[in-house]
């Protein structure tokens, strides 16, 4: 599904991304992890084509991405930044509604079915009940759902998010990566989520890739990628690794 092969970027000629190779097939949830500075958020911004530079690396369904219109681009992937807000007091659903727009025929045109998309959208993310408060009064976990329901009205093969808990209390934190492992169930998902979250990613992510430097230094399975010796070179801190016995996940604790 999607293909990214020997990927090299920089800024002001200094080097970003060195020579990045992974593919994400569908319906696979990884997570990408490493150090400030590794090249993660980059790397997601490129994928999503935000960065205003033609790449011939990165393929989405066999196809180069650089040959995809932009509209056509957003009905294949859809992205949940860090954090959203709005100049303007958009109400709840007025932004579900903007999800629809890669499918629009016309300025504020909406068809029964992009209706219907965006209220299944809405009642997935469990958000129908304020469909029309201002985003702006929302606390930051209903944020945040609000924004993953206008990306799931995008009706996307595959979900990019970059650091979606990091402003998120613990409670809300589990409840969004809940949500996301239930949309990977029920509808497919590809899901790529860049996190600082260690621990969230070796809970919910079937595969991790830790970056370092601009470059990818393992892809695997978590156990394969969270390993003592690794972290601790690639974080700077020595770190107890162990097996959480409610979840049956792994769990690292920094102690230095």
């Amino acid at each position: 599904m999607l293909e990214i092969k020997n990927l090299n970027f920089a800024y002001h000629n200094s080097n970003v991304l060195n020579d990045v190779n992974f593919s994400v097939t569908r319906g696979e949830f990884v997570g990408i992890i490493g150090p400030n500075g590794a090249g993660k958020s980059t790397l997601l911004k490129l994928v999503l084509g935000l960065l205003n530079i033609k790449h011939d690396n990165i393929y989405l369904n066999d196809r180069c991405l650089s040959e995809y219109p932009k509209k056509e681009l957003g009905q294949y992937m859809a992205y949940v930044p860090q954090e959203t807000e709005f100049s303007f007091s958009y109400q709840v659903k007025e932004i579900v509604r903007m999800g629809r727009y890669p499918y629009s025929k016309g300025i504020a045109y909406f068809s029964s079915e992009d209706e219907r998309i965006v209220n299944e959208s809405m009642e997935k993310l469990e958000i129908t009940n304020f469909a029309h408060r201002n985003f702006n009064e929302l606390s930051g976990g209903e944020k945040q759902r609000e924004v993953i329901a206008s990306a799931l009205a995008q009706q996307p093969q595959i979900l990019l998010l970059d650091e979606p808990t990091s402003a998120l209390d613990l409670h809300h934190q589990i409840d969004i990566y809940k949500i996301l492992k239930a949309l990977q169930t029920e509808t497919n998902l590809s899901t790529i989520v860049v996190t600082h979250d260690i621990n969230l990613a070796a809970r919910f992510c079937e595969r991790i890739i830790m970056m370092n430097n601009g470059e990818i230094v393992k892809d695997g399975k978590p156990d394969e990628v969270l390993q003592f010796n690794l972290i601790q070179e690639i974080f700077g801190v020595k770190v107890y690794i162990d097996i959480n016995p409610m979840t049956k996940s792994l769990y690292v604790l920094p102690y230095e």
